[in-house]
């Protein structure tokens, strides 16, 4: 009876999966998925009833708050989401330094977008899993003023930052050269993406007030004892500037130690990357290796807003460096650079101090357009309009600069120069462009121009140009006197100095000095026995007339006094085999006209005295004193010279003579 008990009850099982079986068939399923979204879809419209909002909120700003260890503050009611993701919006959010009640607050977002699990909210936790920050902007300032005091900020907090800041801090301590970093917590972070932010901080030189606007980007720091990096993009002073930095030991570097740091900017006035470690405690330390590249190094510091030198623009610039240094002194060794494609290596230090930057070092070029240097301090004369500019004297009091320069060849304008040994100082509102020593001419030169700023706003200027052996015909269209000279070689000395404003009207107030002295050499195009001839005749002629004559001379000595634009001869003597021809007068320096008065002297030779007639007379007879005085000698008579004296006129490009007086005896 047990077994057939026991028998019914299984065939009752049996048939019942047999009627489940029979009505649950393949048509079914689809029944059934739908019977489950509804599930799903009942469950999805309860949540926003399962999750309170003003939970959320709260859980936001604890979170926040935790995490960053700073005050959060949001009146708003978040927004929740949950497609495709669980995520809530909080607007209006404010976060301040916990001491700071008033005041410009440390940042201010529009919104605060999180994603959040949604399992973990449903069991009243709340877990970040990205960040996003709309249109945030930060303001570092008082009590923050620089990087290194939003670590010891943080270090201040009771967040989990703070926690783990506090702990790297101690470790610091305790070893600053090494620090044992094992027992330091690490704490998640995550990811925060940045939309369209903006960083308001001060210069630290000047106090000016600086903004960083539009900037998007992520950061990324999953763990505190982890890498940390930012890549983004941003507007700074108009360019658009794109950004990739990480640092290995990001929480080392918070607390005030050191540690690797990559950083790389790439825009238009200047591409960047560095590549090293830092420390950004208050004694700020970095090294590494530095490399720029810039198409225009008069734009990149005017972009960087680093006080620059007013002048001409600066073209192209590269550099590569071992860098070393701290917030107001960098050193470059190991540089090598390239300005207007002239190469050059050296070293370099930079100081900020005092809010005046002092550059100083020591560059070897190949090749090197002085002009182009130069332009770079003030605007030069170039035969345009920039020559009657006023000479912008700004950059006297804008940078100290002590820079040593040699180069095996040099261009300045049209003179070529090797072996240059030049400086370049600018201090105390005077500057000092000075050359050494350096082979040009055919022979050697030292030269010097100085310009210092006068206490009613004007400016002095002073050039000093000193030439040895050097040869007539490469120096003389220099002075402006064309190419007329050629082959004499000697000295000339030119010292002028006066007021100066603009390159035009320099000349017009100029005192100074000027000396030459030649020897053997000839001028070109002067037929000198036909001059004379004329000069008996003609009224006045030119002296451009076209000839393949020379004057050819043994000595050639000029002295002038230049005062206000005009040159007064003080000795102008041409020393030829036949005579010596003398000039005395004027020439001006600005209009190139000339007011001389010529004369050629020709010695006469002696005539030899007529012998006396012979006679038979007897001699005279001794005188009777003995010791009577012999006759006195015969004296050399005075030499006689013929003179033929004209005037010179016109301008220096064609001059005119006309005779003064026949010649004579």
């Amino acid at each position: 009876m047990e077994k057939r008990e026991t028998f019914r009850r299984d065939a009752g099982r049996t048939a019942d999966i047999g009627i489940f079986m029979s009505w649950y068939r393949p048509r079914n399923i689809f029944a059934t998925i739908i019977a489950l979204a509804l599930v799903a879809a009942g469950l999805l419209a309860a949540i926003p009833y399962l999750v309170s909002t003003d939970v959320i909120r709260a859980r936001l700003i604890q979170e926040l708050s935790n995490w960053t260890g700073y005050s959060v503050e949001s009146r708003q009611t978040p927004q929740i989401s949950f497609f495709p993701v669980f995520s809530a919006s909080l607007a209006d959010v404010t976060i301040r330094n916990p001491w700071q009640s008033e005041g410009t607050p440390f940042m201010k977002a529009e919104r605060i977008e999180v994603d959040l699990s949604l399992l973990s909210a449903l069991m009243g936790r709340t877990e970040f899993t990205e960040t996003t920050i709309i249109r945030p902007r930060f303001v570092i300032d008082e009590p923050i003023k620089s990087l290194s005091q939003i670590g010891e900020s943080l270090a201040k907090t009771d967040g989990r930052i703070g926690d783990v800041m506090r702990e790297a801090r101690a470790a610091i301590e305790a070893n600053p050269a090494k620090p044992d970093m094992s027992n330091v917590s690490s704490q998640p972070f995550g990811r925060i993406r940045l939309e369209d932010a903006m960083v308001t901080f001060k210069r630290p030189l000047n106090g000016a007030e600086e903004q960083i606007s539009s900037i998007s980007g992520v950061f990324e720091w999953p763990q505190t004892s982890g890498v940390a990096s930012f890549r983004g993009n941003a507007i700074w002073h108009g360019e658009e500037t794109e950004i990739d930095s990480s640092a290995s030991k990001a929480l080392l570097l918070l607390a005030g130690g050191t540690s690797p740091l990559q950083v790389n900017l790439t825009s238009t006035p200047l591409t960047l990357a560095f590549n090293g470690s830092a420390n950004i405690a208050k004694n700020q330390f970095f090294q590494g290796t530095l490399s720029l590249t810039s198409p225009s190094l008069r734009r990149t510091l005017e972009w960087s807003k680093t006080p620059s030198i007013p002048g001409a623009p600066i073209g192209s610039f590269a550099l590569d460096a071992t860098v070393s240094g701290s917030a107001n002194r960098m050193k470059l060794d190991g540089l090598t650079a390239t300005l207007n494609n002239n190469p050059a290596k050296g070293g370099i230090e930079i100081v900020l101090n005092d809010g005046t930057p002092s550059v100083t070092g020591t560059l070897a070029f190949e090749t090197l357009d002085l002009r182009s240097v130069l332009a770079g301090f003030m605007p030069l004369p170039d035969g345009s309009a920039n020559a009657n500019a006023v000479i912008d004297t700004r950059f006297l009091k804008q940078a100290n600069v002590d820079l040593r320069v040699s180069t095996q060849k040099a261009t300045a304008g049209s003179v070529n120069l090797t072996n240059v040994a030049a400086t370049a100082q600018v201090r105390n509102g005077r500057a000092i462009f000075d050359i050494g020593e350096a082979a040009a001419f055919n022979g050697s030169i030292a030269a010097s121009f100085q310009l210092a700023e006068e206490g009613d706003g004007g400016a002095t200027g002073e050039l000093r140009l000193n030439g040895t052996d050097v040869n007539s015909a490469a120096i003389a269209p220099l002075l402006g006197l064309g190419n007329r000279f050629e082959l004499g070689k000697g000295t000339i000395s030119l010292v002028l100095k006066g007021p100066i404003t603009r390159w035009s009207s320099a000349m017009e107030n100029a005192k100074g000095t000027l000396s030459m002295r030649f020897g053997t050499g000839q001028i070109k195009s002067i037929d000198f026995n036909n001059l004379l001839n004329r000069a008996k005749t003609d009224r006045f002629f030119s002296l451009n007339e076209k000839t393949d004559a020379w004057l050819a001379f043994d000595r050639m000595e000029i002295k002038a006094n230049i005062m206000d634009g005009v040159a007064a001869l003080e000795t102008a003597q041409v020393q030829m085999k036949s005579g010596v021809l003398s000039f005395a007068g004027i020439v001006t320096l600005i209009g190139k006209s000339l007011a001389l008065t010529g004369d050629y002297a020709v010695p006469v030779p002696a005539t030899a005295p007529a012998p006396a007639p012979a006679t038979t007379a007897a001699p005279a007879p001794a005188p009777a004193d003995a010791t009577a005085q012999a006759a006195p000698a015969e004296q050399k008579p005075a030499p006689v010279f013929n003179h033929t004296r004209f005037f010179i006129g016109g301008s220096w490009d064609n001059p005119f003579i006309s005779p003064i007086i026949a010649p004579g005896n």
